[in-house]
């Protein structure tokens, strides 16, 4: 297979029912979800950098509601990408799998590589 000029090895990657209708991709299209929002990136950002962080304190440093930041880290839960720890009423987060630091750095290093690319298309889509 041809990718930008690249040969890219055909190897399936599982046997995966693909289509939009697959529970399967239904499934992974949620998982992938878990990293489609701000508040959710900005939050793993937080626990990758900070460690076990208490829920309180990612409430101050995002600035944003409690029930808010508790929903965000439902969500996070639910992907396998946060694990809590409770002691009394204060819940700790930290980050549950050392995968997700990877996609992290994954998504950094293609927002870094395609860059231009991104805001080229943003200035077109502005009209300029």
């Amino acid at each position: 297979m041809q990718m930008q000029g690249k040969v890219v090895e055909e190897v399936p990657f599982t046997g995966m029912t693909v289509g939009r209708d697959s529970e399967e991709m239904c499934l992974l299209a949620r998982i992938f979800n878990g990293y489609a929002n701000s508040t959710r990136l900005s939050i793993l950002l937080l626990l990758a950098r900070r460690g076990e962080t208490k829920v309180g304190d990612l409430v101050t440093e995002l600035g944003a509601p409690q029930p808010r930041v508790s929903d965000h880290l439902r969500c996070l839960s639910w992907c396998g990408f946060v694990k809590v720890r409770r002691t009394g009423r204060n819940a700790y987060y930290s980050i549950a799998d050392d995968r997700v630091l990877d996609m992290l750095q994954l998504g950094e290093a293609l927002l870094r590589d395609n860059i231009e690319l991104i805001e080229a298309s943003e200035e077109i889509r502005k009209g300029a």
